[in-house]
Order: structure tokens, then sequence, then C-alpha cells
């Protein structure tokens, strides 16, 4: 752990020396260089072994969160956010099969963003991720597909319900209840193993729970907030701009996506902060 220089007492330490084990400020330390290598070589200046790096201090919960909602905010998210909702733009065209068309190409890019960004966060990278990734309409099949898994894969209980059983009513809320309660668990799973059909196995559900039981009723609880805020932000947009022509339907989309970008963002960063490391690209 991190703790005060201990040639200058008011400044944090930055390095710590692997043989005597003292802790130094970066201006405290003597830089080696050799011909093969440019990059100077930290050393302690008490004993003249090697000094590495101190790994920086946790950020406080409060300030991730905050960084987490601002991250689509900056210019190269806000250019971002624009892209994503050009097909949902298209959706809006007075042709159906078109229409069709770019609900898929919408549905599955934002899906396979939402992913990215959830495992582009959980590895501290700044930023947000700009690349789709799509290669053949299989791997737009397969966006879509992992989307749906998130959307319906806590919830097929009460819906099976809902059909089957159309008057017991508390029983469909009940299974929905429960449902709100997995999806964070749904998404979490696809995202740290990468398959998305692990957002379909209650054991992986299980084990994402039980890692960090209280971390994850927190996760719930910004899942449900932002969820709600997004709901509530698009029917605004579309009750006082979306019946504007060429611009309303771009502007629902663009509240849709960027409520959907915040979420993956906080995901994201309970990724870093609770779960295992997310997969290697």
């Amino acid at each position: 752990m991190a703790g005060p220089c201990q040639t200058h007492p008011g400044t944090n330490a930055t390095h710590e020396c692997t043989q005597c084990g003292a802790h130094h400020c970066t201006p405290c330390l003597k830089l080696f260089t050799t011909d093969h290598d440019a990059r100077p070589v930290t050393m302690c200046p008490l004993c003249g072994a090697l000094a590495r790096p101190l790994p920086e201090p946790e950020r406080p919960e409060r300030e991730d969160l905050v960084l987490a909602l601002r991250r689509p905010f900056d210019e190269e998210g806000m250019l971002l956010l624009a892209a994503l909702a050009v097909p949902y733009w298209l959706t809006a065209l007075p042709v159906p099969q078109v229409s069709t068309f770019f609900n898929v190409i919408y549905l599955g890019t934002l899906s396979t963003v939402y992913f990215q960004i959830v495992e582009h966060v959980g590895r501290d990278a700044p930023g947000l991720p700009f690349s789709a990734g799509f290669t053949s309409r299989w791997d737009l099949f397969l966006a879509f597909l992992r989307g749906f898994i998130c959307v319906l894969g806590g919830f097929w209980p009460a819906i099976l319900s809902a059909i089957l059983l159309p008057g017991n009513v508390w029983l469909t809320l009940a299974l929905t209840l429960i449902g709100i309660a997995v999806t964070p668990a749904v998404i979490l799973a696809i995202s740290l193993t990468g398959h998305a059909i692990n957002g379909l196995w209650p054991v992986a559900w299980v084990a994402i729970v039980a890692h960090e039981p209280r971390a994850y009723g927190r996760l719930v609880g910004q899942f449900v907030a932002s969820t709600a805020a997004g709901l509530v932000a698009a029917l605004l947009a579309a009750y006082t701009v979306g019946f504007v022509p060429f611009f309303g339907a771009y502007f629902v989309g663009l509240v849709i996506t960027t409520a959907a970008v915040v979420q993956a963002s906080l995901f994201g960063t309970w990724v870093r902060r609770h779960a295992w490391a997310p997969p290697e690209d």
C-alpha cells in the first residue's frame, strides 16, 4: 500500500525499493538508461536496487460512479452516441421491410457496443470503444441474440406465467421482480465469459451474486434506476420532440442510445471494482 515518501513525508510515494523496501516519490528516484533500451530504469536512491511502481490507490466508489456517468459525454463519446443513433433513426422510414432491417441493425449494433463498453470500462481503459466488430450476417445475428438473451434471460418465467396463467397477476409480478434482480447477473455472465449461452445458465448467475452479494445488490439498484431513467427520458423525448419531422426520430434514438451506453458504463465500473477480469480481446 502506498504511503509517504521516506525523504519527503508530505509527498505520497510512487515507488518501492525491491531490496530495502523504502518508499520514494518520483523526484527522489535515480534513473538509469542503457544502450539497448532508451526507457530509464528506476532505482532506489538509498541502496541502488530496482524500484518498482506502487499500485495506484483505489478510487472512492462515489468518484467511480461519477466517472461512469460522465464517460459517454466527452467529444469522442458524443460522436459514438451520434453514430449509434443513426440506425434507429432509419427505422422511422415508412417502408416496413426497411424499418425491420434497420431495427435489427440497431439492436445488434447497440448490443455489441454495450458489451464492448462493459469490457472496456472493466479494464479501466480511457474513453469508450468505437468498433461494433461486425464481419458477417452471422456476427450481426449473434449480437442480436446476445441482446435478446439479456432482455429475456431473467424474465422468461414471468412471460410464461402471463401466457399460461393470465389470471394469476401476483405470480407474474413476483416472477417479474425476480427477473429484474437476475438480469444484471445475466449481463455479467455473458460479459465475463464472452459466451451468450452463459446468460441462460443459473449456475453462472449464482456464482456472480455469491462473489460480492452486497456489491451485486447495489448494481441491481443502479440497473433499476438507470433503466427507469432511460424509459422516462425516452418517453419525454417521444412526446415532446418525437413528432418533429426528420429530427424527432433521431433525437429519440439518441436518448435511448445514451441511456444504454451510460448503463453499460455502470456495469463496466462494477466489473473493474468487484468482478473477475473480463476476457481479453
